[in-house]
């Protein structure tokens, strides 16, 4: 016996040897992500709604020409007089931050730091901002400029434009949500839902059959590991890229009052769907892969030889993975959606967050099993044990997300 125990503590240690550059990489490309992630978390981004004719708009233009700030500052120009979508952009800006359309005017400047949205009216307080920038002053005065406006509507001469009292602040009444408590806020709601989506009883169904493929072939603990990382990156790949998409189709929505409603209604429905396979498992249907997909999911996977295969496998998979794991990610990009309308650097930031917390469990898995601290079928057991408690834990998260969503319109 003391020998046996020997040789699975040799083995582990060469396994271990092999990879201690491969881990020291990728600790470096982990840190050179987060500095890369944290840098453009606090990078502000502008956009400049102008119109066609509005001389105030014409001074701040000529400014932005003269000094160049366009290529110096992350600004997206939107012309509103002439393009509908345009000024529906800007409708959305002016709903979200609370400001009556009818007291706003243009050039108008919306400022957006992370989830954090702010705004400047008037040609005055714009140049003046861009001026202090240019500085290096960062800091915003809070006292009274003249704001030259021009009206939303297009026709715009000297006589619809006007100069009146503005806040050359970044913070307008009842307009802007303290940024840090806006993203803790919204931590609060992501956390549960990936946690939720992490523990679905899919994804470790799916990494057993993969390692017990690859051990079946090979014998080879260190394959089935490798094969584990390359499954869990593709699945990490694909889902990140499918919610970029599904985050664009939602935000063209523009309802946000309509898109919460459904959001909060569908995370209680998959919080419901999930507490009834803990009480009633197996009947009308489960918040799993359908029984009708399992077998050519399984056939896909068996076939897996390696780790490559085990990438390409990944891909394909995510789409069996989505009727039992779109729920919670669904409700998450919907609510991310409605908070706003383009994908910010903080949202880009979320969904890897997601997405890192969702393939979590797939890496310890493989972490388990190929440095033989378990095997498949023992962690099998323990999932099929389980089972029904999984499914009344992520009922439970989720329930609590719809009816939060729901509370908080």
């Amino acid at each position: 016996m003391e020998n046996e125990s020997h040789d699975d503590v040799d083995n582990n240690f060469y396994l271990v040897i092999p990879y201690r550059k491969y881990m020291k990489k990728i600790i470096a490309l982990c840190g050179l992500l987060f500095v890369f992630f944290y840098s453009l978390t606090f990078a502000e981004e502008y956009t400049f709604f102008y119109g066609n004719g509005c001389p105030h708009c014409a001074n701040v233009e000529n400014f932005f020409n003269e000094e160049k700030i366009e290529k110096k500052f992350n600004i997206t120009s939107k012309e509103i007089y002439f393009n509908r979508d345009n000024l529906k952009d800007l409708n959305y800006y002016l709903e979200k931050m609370n400001l009556p359309s009818e007291k706003m005017g243009i050039p108008f400047l919306v400022i957006t730091s992370g989830s954090d949205t702010s705004y400047l009216n008037g040609d005055e307080p714009i140049i003046d901002f861009f001026t202090k920038k240019l500085n290096q002053n960062t800091t915003s005065g809070t006292g009274e400029n003249v704001a030259s406006t021009c009206a939303l509507t297009s026709g715009s001469d000297s006589s619809t434009c006007s100069g009146s009292s503005t806040t050359n602040g970044i913070n307008p009444p009842g307009g802007v949500k303290d940024g840090f408590k806006n993203r803790l806020s919204f931590f609060a709601i992501m956390l549960p839902a990936a946690i939720s989506d992490s523990i679905n009883p899919c994804a470790f169904a799916v990494m057993f059959l993969l390692l017990s493929a690859i051990l079946s072939k090979h014998k080879s603990r260190k394959k089935a590991l490798l094969a584990g990382f390359m499954f869990a990156l593709a699945v990490f790949i694909s889902y990140l890229a499918m919610g970029i998409g599904l985050f664009s189709a939602l935000a063209g929505s523009g309802n946000t009052f309509i898109l919460k409603l459904v959001v909060g209604i569908l995370g209680i429905l998959v919080g419901l769907a999930n507490i009834k396979d803990y009480f009633w498992y197996g009947k009308l249907f489960v918040m799993e892969v359908p029984f009708s997909r399992r077998p050519k999911m399984a056939d896909l996977i068996d076939k897996v030889s390696s780790p490559r295969g085990a990438f390409a496998v990944g891909i394909l998979v995510s789409l069996f993975l989505l009727p039992c794991s779109s729920g919670p990610y669904f409700t998450i990009l919907g609510y991310l959606s409605s908070e706003s309308k383009t994908l910010t650097n903080w949202g880009y930031l979320y969904l890897v967050i997601y997405n890192l917390i969702f393939v979590l469990p797939m890496v310890i898995i493989a972490i388990l099993v190929g440095f033989g601290y378990s095997t498949v079928d023992k962690l099998a057991k323990v999932k099929h044990q389980n089972t029904k408690l999984i499914h009344l834990i992520v009922g439970l998260l989720m329930l609590g997300l719809g009816i939060y969503v729901l509370v908080t319109i």
